[in-house]
């Protein structure tokens, strides 16, 4: 693994504090012997976040984008997810124009494990993500991961709450790539063809990945943490500081 170069890399648009614990992870990440690891974000409208960026290069694309958040959820619309490709694709031009060997897209509301980034180049897949699991506003689970269109998951949603390694259909958010993959053609560009069939740009991502034969896996041993409301974010905090 030897002179392995990973870029760490997201769209930013966060909350202070919601970012600031996403940094402290990426600090305290182990880093293998031989590895190399850089980060660079793309602000997104979120200029207030700049002065707590650390460590880090950045560029700013202002989309002019808005989402909202409900207690437990977010709320997308297909103008939003129709922004993301812009994003998403500057984050691979920075690691290919960096001469990186892996781009690993981490959502700035996730809260890593130190063992991440060692278990996924240990993997050594084409795609790998870490898992992280989410609560709807009706109770039930949902992770980064599925099988088929949207987010079928086939039966395999109690499988992967056993740590292993796992190949799935389609996945997101906690991604390493190599960058290889992105040589082949595959960005997250949308599919003029598909609409409404399948949402978002981790599907346009997935389906160009696997038309170009690339295989999808999904890590389980060190499940991240998914910061993604206030209320989430509180009740974390709280469980930090031995409150709750």
């Amino acid at each position: 693994m030897s002179g392995t170069r990973v870029l760490i890399t997201a769209p930013l648009k966060q909350d202070e504090g919601i970012f600031k614990e996403f940094q402290r992870s990426l600090d305290e990440l182990t880093i293998p012997h031989g590895v190399t690891v850089d980060r660079h974000f793309i602000v997104n409208d979120c200029d207030e976040i700049i002065p707590f960026i650390r460590g880090a290069s950045y560029e700013v694309i202002n989309t002019g984008d808005r989402y909202n958040k409900a207690i437990n959820t977010h709320i997308w619309t297909h103008d939003n997810l129709q922004k993301m490709p812009l994003l998403r694709n500057a984050t691979i031009k920075a690691a290919l124009d960096g001469g990186y060997d892996y781009w690993w897209s981490v959502d700035t509301d996730l809260v890593l494990q130190p063992e991440t980034l060692t278990a996924l180049l240990d993997a050594d897949k084409d795609i790998v993500s870490e898992v992280f699991w989410t609560q709807t506003d009706k109770g039930s689970w949902w992770c980064n991961a599925w099988m088929f269109d949207q987010c079928d998951n086939d039966g395999h949603i109690k499988e992967w709450l056993e740590p292993g390694l796992y190949q799935v259909g389609m996945t997101g958010a906690c991604t390493l790539v190599k960058t290889d993959v992105f040589r082949r053609g595959v960005s997250y560009d949308a599919i003029p063809c598909i609409k409404n069939a399948l949402w978002g740009e981790d599907r346009w991502f997935c389906i160009r990945a696997a038309c170009a034969g690339a295989e999808m896996w999904l890590d389980t041993h060190y499940p991240a943490e998914h910061l993604y409301t206030a209320q989430i974010y509180k009740e974390y905090m709280q469980r930090r500081r031995g409150n709750g």
